[in-house]
């Protein structure tokens, strides 16, 4: 390890202590949202568009159905027009306002014109060339600003010697950072049929420098020709911005124990041709499928009659832990089940939300990350549809 690369481990260590030690809120009542780039920055220019109009015109949209539909939410953008705002200064908005939540919004770039797709990121070290390659396009802005070296402690993004510091990420908030970016990413699929690249991870700066959940989302590809006439389309913006509103929504009341509808969705738009043979790169880190997974591999028990409950998910393990387990003594019906690998423990079985939202209370004091969870059959459900199905 040479001198320089050195250097970036301890100042990452020393930086981020704070980061690392953090302990997630059971409150999302600031969110910072983040349309990239701005100003002299105009991030990925297509044949029609520049990205940074795209960002912006999506996040106000986004920021304003918050504000509208949540009286306990206070928006903060890190830009309103087009203006420059330094990547570093964008993290400093976030910590300073001591926000809960972090978006930031971006549009996708690449060599090959025939990729397309929806892609949410977190925090972490890609191990592939397409996301080191997203990673150095979103933070070469930095080479822009004045000062940078000072500002980055001579991080060079165009270096891969240098992303070496974001192997060593680590964050109390990772966990909930990867649950809110499955559900933005599940949306926005869901919703505008675009091609699914699935939730990855990438060494973006700005998602490393904030201390609370964040995620960064690649809406499109303005580097495709078809792709870039749908993410300039208002009804389009407009459908991106509700769907990413009600992954907001799902995911405030996962944390708050509430049950906030949904917004009805837009009708779509047509979504941009896809290529015969589109470049979908795998996922990166197998915990990232495996925290807020769709899809129940195996239950701990069979199947019950037509029964829907409420239970409260409070640890995961890769391990297949004995629900008598010492570490769960004090908790009263604990259950498992496995999701893509990964197991997962609940406690309770409530036939009210009502009555789980006052157990989660408890449960907080000592996993401070729990959030209940829904099950229909044993088949595990969002909240709000097992809401629906106790009307």
């Amino acid at each position: 390890m040479n001198m320089k690369t050195l250097f970036l481990v301890c100042f990452a260590l020393t930086f981020f202590n704070v980061t690392i030690f953090g302990q997630a809120k059971d409150k999302v009542a600031k969110v910072v949202i983040d349309a990239g780039h701005g100003g002299r920055m105009p991030g990925a220019v297509g044949k029609l568009s520049k990205e940074k109009d795209i960002n912006l015109k999506v996040a106000l949209r986004l920021g304003k159905l918050i504000s509208d539909n949540f009286d306990d939410v206070n928006v903060i953008y890190t830009r309103k027009s087009d203006e420059t705002v330094d990547l570093y200064k964008r993290a400093e908005i976030a910590n300073k306002n001591k926000a809960d939540l972090f978006i930031s919004i971006h549009c996708n770039a690449a060599e090959n014109k025939d990729a397309v797709g929806v892609e949410t990121f977190v925090m972490g070290l890609g191990r592939s060339a397409e996301s080191m390659a997203i990673a150095k396009k979103e933070n070469a802005d930095m080479l822009l600003e004045k000062d940078h070296k000072t500002n980055y402690s001579d991080f060079d993004p165009n270096s891969p010697e240098a992303y070496v510091v974001f192997s060593l990420y680590s964050s109390a908030y990772l966990s909930s950072s990867t649950i809110f970016a499955s559900k933005v990413q599940r949306h926005l699929v869901n919703n505008t049929k675009m091609l699914d690249r699935t939730v990855q991870q990438a060494g973006f700066w700005v998602l490393y420098k904030v201390a609370m959940p964040s995620i960064l989302v690649e809406l499109g590809f303005i580097s495709n020709a078809e792709e870039e006439k749908y993410l300039i389309r208002e009804d389009a913006q407009e459908l991106m911005a509700v769907s990413m509103y009600n992954a907001f929504v799902e995911y405030k009341n996962m944390v708050e124990g509430t049950n906030k509808p949904f917004l009805p969705v837009p009708k779509a738009p047509k979504p941009a041709v896809k290529p015969r043979t589109p470049e979908v790169p795998k996922i990166i880190n197998e915990e990232i499928a495996a925290i807020d997974s769709l899809t129940i591999d195996t239950m701990q028990t069979k199947p019950a009659t037509n029964e829907t409950c409420f239970r409260i998910q409070f640890f995961i393990s890769r391990e297949n832990l004995n629900t008598s387990d010492r570490r769960f003594h004090a908790l009263q019906e604990v259950k498992k089940f496995s999701e893509n690998g990964v197991w997962k423990y609940t406690t309770g079985n409530f036939t009210t939300l009502a009555e789980a939202q006052i157990a989660l209370q408890d449960v907080k004091k000592k996993h401070s990350d729990a959030f209940i969870v829904a099950f229909h059959n044993e088949r595990k459900i969002s909240v709000q549809e097992a809401q629906n199905l106790m009307q």
